[in-house]
């Protein structure tokens, strides 16, 4: 009887696996409830640790994160237990997901470290390169970049010892953007054009294109533009390929941007219309791309064609209400409203560009200054005196008076006298 149980479990997990592995989580969760009830019948611990800890992996899928959160608790307690090792170091793991779905940053990096400290090392290497790896994220995440590198390349080690390729790239990508946003360029390059090579060998296209986007946007940042020319132009043929058009669209709008830089305009209006081809974002984006061709068009002193599409994009950001790009762009349509000889129209662009901007700004104000309010209200007096001051600042660039923003300096400053 307790072995036609076990198989009816076995067949239950298995369907339930099946379903997580399509991202069917619905299906997936109702499979693995199934299974607990048969290993509460069953009585076996670690049968029933194994089926909670993977009901509670969908239901974090699901966003259900308390009744995840219980169900991982319960799975790590059983493996306590009975001493398994293995099922404790899934039941952090799992706890630490939780942790990051809560934003609780220091606590998915307590349950990832413990997570990693129990790991046997009889169980498969490559879930402890996963644990790693999910740590070096969580220290991305807070920016504490030289944490995260060691992580990674903890990682890296064993992914290259047990012989997974795919993992020593993607690490080696994670690796380099850790040493590039510690301002190492050059062990960043070296560590993204390994990832590269092992992509290219591998022929895992999709990732070697992003691996060739993060080392163009390295190159062009050194304005080694020729060379991140060469790494983009190859990235939006791999996605073209592989039909990714909304990445695509991205690559080829900085493409274009390379491109104007080397001087290249008509190759850079190519690019850009291919931006706006593949562009499956009909607003924001559409309107970003637009106002750069419109700009484009203007270096071309191709005034006719510039000025449509610059008033095609400012249709879209008076839609959004984004007052900063709007007034850009009614700045640019004066300009060459002027350079065509229509002045009394390019004056009226003019004014409305700085009524725009000048209103953005205002908002700005409003919203700085009403936080300087609350950090008073809560006594945060340095952080409040700070919000003053950039007040101050963006009021002196519109022309608002200052005299209330000055007084209320000094009554912040007065308390954090009175505070000393």
């Amino acid at each position: 009887m307790k072995e036609e149980s076990l198989d009816i479990w076995r067949t239950l997990m298995e369907k339930g696996t099946t379903y997580l592995a399509q991202a069917d989580y619905i299906q997936a969760e109702d499979y693995y409830r199934r299974a607990i009830r048969i290993a509460k019948k069953l009585d076996v611990p670690l049968v029933k640790a194994f089926s909670l800890r993977l009901m509670a992996t969908v239901q974090v899928k699901q966003g259900k994160i308390e009744a995840a959160e219980k169900g991982f608790r319960e799975a790590l307690q059983i493996c306590e237990e009975v001493s398994n090792y293995k099922g404790m170091s899934e039941a952090f793991a799992g706890l630490a997901s939780i942790a990051v779905e809560k934003d609780t940053w220091e606590s998915a990096i307590y349950w990832f470290n413990r997570a990693i400290e129990v790991y046997p090392s009889e169980s498969p290497p490559l879930r402890l390169a996963m644990l790693y790896s999910d740590l070096g994220q969580v220290y991305s995440a807070l920016e504490r970049w030289s944490e995260a590198q060691i992580s990674y390349k903890n990682a890296l080690e064993l992914c290259h010892r047990y012989s997974y390729p795919k993992g020593e790239g993607e690490l080696s990508v994670l690796i380099g953007e850790s040493c590039y946003r510690q301002g190492n360029q050059k062990d960043a390059i070296v560590h993204i054009r390994y990832s590269c090579k092992i992509f290219a060998s591998l022929g895992e296209e999709l990732s070697l294109a992003n691996a060739l986007q993060y080392y163009a946007f390295m190159k062009f940042e050194q304005q080694s533009l020729t060379e991140a020319l060469a790494a983009m132009q190859r990235a939006v043929i791999l996605q073209m390929r592989n039909q990714l058009w909304s990445d695509a669209s991205e690559s080829s709008y900085f493409m274009a941007k390379i491109l104007q830089n080397l001087g290249y305009l008509d190759e850079a209006q190519y690019y850009l219309e291919l931006s706006i081809q593949y562009c499956t974002d009909l607003e924001n984006s559409l309107a970003i791309r637009l106002q750069s061709l419109g700009k484009l068009m203007v270096n071309k002193e191709e005034y006719g064609q510039a000025k449509g599409y610059l008033l095609e994009a400012s249709t879209i950001f008076e839609q959004l209400g984004d007052d900063l790009r709007l007034g850009e762009c009614y700045e640019y349509l004066a300009f060459l409203l002027d350079a065509m000889g229509e002045e009394e129209e390019g004056e009226y662009f003019r004014k409305e560009a700085k009524r725009m901007i000048a209103g953005y700004h205002a908002h700005s104000l409003s919203a700085v200054q009403r936080l300087a309010e609350y950090y008073e209200s809560r006594r945060q007096y340095l952080d409040a005196l700070q919000c003053f001051w950039q007040s101050i600042e963006i009021a002196h660039d519109i022309g608002y008076e200052t005299i209330d923003l000055e007084r209320a300096v000094q009554r912040v400053s007065r308390k954090i006298r009175h505070k000393k």
